[in-house]
């Protein structure tokens, strides 16, 4: 095994505690399990290549934009 170190939210690791103390789990036990399911689940889930994407969306309208967001809008058209 590789030790690494992760940064969570305060109500992450607080959830994880609980549900490692509930099931007499190691903290690092769940977050195993979890990155396994993602992964897990991510390697099942077809890529679609930016080819596949062309032409799908086309332009919006940006009328009821805020000017903040209209500026940044056209700055990328």
């Amino acid at each position: 095994m590789i030790k690494t170190q992760i940064q969570l939210e305060e109500w992450q690791y607080r959830a994880a505690k609980n549900e490692s103390a509930r099931t007499s789990r190691s903290l690092s036990d769940l977050v195993r399990e979890g990155l396994t399911s993602v992964l897990q689940k991510s390697r099942h889930q077809p890529r679609q290549t930016l080819e596949s994407l062309a032409g799908k969306y086309g332009p919006q309208s940006t009328d009821d934009l805020k000017p903040h967001d209209q500026a940044w809008a056209d700055s990328i058209r």
